[in-house]
């Protein structure tokens, strides 16, 4: 597991999470997959191209995105409509942007691609390559237990 690609968005999360919702994250226990399954979940889903390549997939709750949306828009939300998935989607686009600025930094050229939003009582998301990829899941805890878990897929994280 190479950290050079981890903890720029370690990085990035904890700053983005801190200006926009006010909230000190904690790292939780890093785990290895070969798949996304996500249950009442909202996936916001990014791929990074450059000298790093890979797909970025923030699952979040919906209740936990209804958290965010709320404090995004400074109003109390009560269901996930276009405008509060919008705001959700800014997030994850936020911090994968602020984690380019930091590999560009680092001399890693990096580009993000825009954020495709998947939402669903229960979500597969497969791997479109044929090579073995590895899926690191990084679950960001808030307050309140609220988890955000970023997902990194990329063929430069193979399990040997």
């Amino acid at each position: 597991m190479k950290v050079d690609y981890i903890n720029p968005v370690l990085i990035a999360s904890s700053k983005i999470l801190k200006a926009l919702l006010q909230e000190d994250v904690i790292l939780g226990r890093l785990s290895l997959s070969d798949s996304h399954n996500l249950r009442d979940s909202m996936a916001i889903i990014l791929w990074m191209s450059g000298d790093f390549e890979g797909r970025f997939v923030f699952a979040i709750k919906r209740k936990v995105a209804l958290y965010i949306a709320s404090v995004m828009m400074g109003e109390e939300i009560s269901e996930l409509n276009d405008m509060a998935k919008s705001a959700v989607a800014e997030m994850a686009t936020m911090i994968l942007g602020r984690t380019g600025i930091i590999f560009s930094e680092r001399g890693i050229d990096v580009k993000i691609s825009y954020p495709t939003l998947v939402e669903g009582d229960c979500v597969y998301i497969s791997t479109l390559s044929q090579r073995k990829r590895t899926i690191i899941n990084i679950p960001l805890i808030m307050s309140r237990g609220y988890v955000i878990d970023i997902k990194i897929e990329s063929g430069d994280l193979i399990r040997e």
